[in-house]
């Protein structure tokens, strides 16, 4: 009987599959097929450079050189619309307490100047993509990097960073604004005229900041 049962050995069930390619019967059936990388999607003109991608809890949006990161949940209570914010008092009219933390925009579409996003409830949202740069963490970290220049004796000669007079320093915004720009350049600023004693050098330092 062994001969009869042989041939069912090499039947191999059928399935529906969209390929018209034939299966060859020794390749693995089961297979794991990884999941697909988030992909960019790009809906605005390319010479705008603009795309975006979603993840399991943020937006990735690139736009004017910068790639930025946007949070669901920031995104929708920030939403600027008119049930949402009050433009006269520069208030959220939005209870922060009543956005879902898993939140999730079920759709996503750009244009030229504006991202617009489709909530599970129907609400939409638009944001100014100038706008978004300028909010974004990314963007403000681009507009608050001050040059920085790493020195040892010979390139702060060559330098010649100018002292800062300890009255305009004490009296002046503009002195107190020469010493920060120095600091925060070369990580290092000298005030000259400074009567030395404790009392005066503690005036100095408050200044600057808190003395702990």
């Amino acid at each position: 009987m062994w001969y009869r049962r042989l041939p069912r050995l090499f039947v191999v069930p059928h399935r529906p599959t969209r390929s018209t390619s034939p299966r060859l019967p020794w390749l693995p059936r089961d297979r794991t097929v990884p999941a697909a990388a988030p992909r960019w999607h790009h809906t605005v003109p390319e010479s705008l450079k603009c795309a975006w991608q979603l993840h399991g809890d943020h937006l990735e949006l690139r736009y004017a050189n910068t790639l930025m990161r946007f949070d669901f949940v920031w995104l929708r209570d920030h939403c600027r619309s008119a049930s949402c914010y009050n433009a006269k008092t520069n208030q959220r009219s939005l209870d922060t307490a009543s956005v879902d933390l898993g939140i999730k925009p079920k759709a996503v579409r750009v244009d030229e100047s504006t991202l617009f996003l489709t909530w599970p409830d129907g609400h939409v949202t638009r944001y100014g993509l100038e706008w978004l740069v300028k909010n974004s963490y990314e963007g403000q970290k681009q507009q608050v990097m001050h040059p920085r220049i790493l020195w040892n004796a010979e390139i702060y000669r060559q330098a010649q960073v100018p002292s800062v007079d300890c009255q305009s320093f004490l009296e002046t915004d503009e002195g107190l604004k020469e010493f920060l720009q120095n600091f925060l350049l070369y990580g290092i600023a000298f005030v000259e005229n400074v009567t030395p004693t404790k009392e005066d050098t503690e005036i100095l330092a408050e200044r600057i900041s808190l003395i702990r």
